[in-house]
């Protein structure tokens, strides 16, 4: 049995990093960065892209690295990297019907806001830093 690093690594062997989540209003801020955002599919204009609507009421092209197979309807969240106003996918996971009932639009709408505004969300400084007051890292 390993240790509690070597077990998250296996269960999540591609998070290696922070992947924020943002709209097509940021979208252009991050260019050339890995995103993840939220989108309603408007259309599919090709096997190989479809347009999404984000919480920001704005439509944005996802490009894909290969043909759709499958038909595409409702809420995805989107992993890809951002180019102006589109990303090239490289994941894109559906919602369920469950979560599309209850989806908060203006709540996911202000946490990409918050954490655009932040440089490194998940960064609290190195263990040295004064400005800590008592917080340990966790092991």
């Amino acid at each position: 049995m390993g240790d509690r690093d070597d077990f998250e690594d296996q269960q999540y062997p591609d998070n290696d990093e922070f992947v924020p989540y943002v709209t097509a209003g940021n979208l252009t801020n991050r260019n050339g960065a890995k995103v993840c955002l939220w989108g309603k599919v408007t259309k599919v204009s090709a096997s190989e892209e479809f347009f999404v609507k984000t919480v920001d009421d704005q439509e944005v092209l996802i490009k894909l690295k290969k043909p759709l197979n499958e038909p595409l309807e409702g809420w995805y969240e989107i992993y890809g990297t951002s180019q102006g106003k589109r990303v090239i996918c490289d994941e894109y996971v559906p919602f369920s019907a469950e979560m599309t009932k209850n989806i908060d639009i203006e709540g996911h709408k202000s946490l990409a806001k918050f954490l655009s505004a932040l440089d490194d969300p998940w960064n609290l400084g190195n263990e040295e830093s004064s400005d800590m007051h008592g917080i340990t890292p966790m092991e």
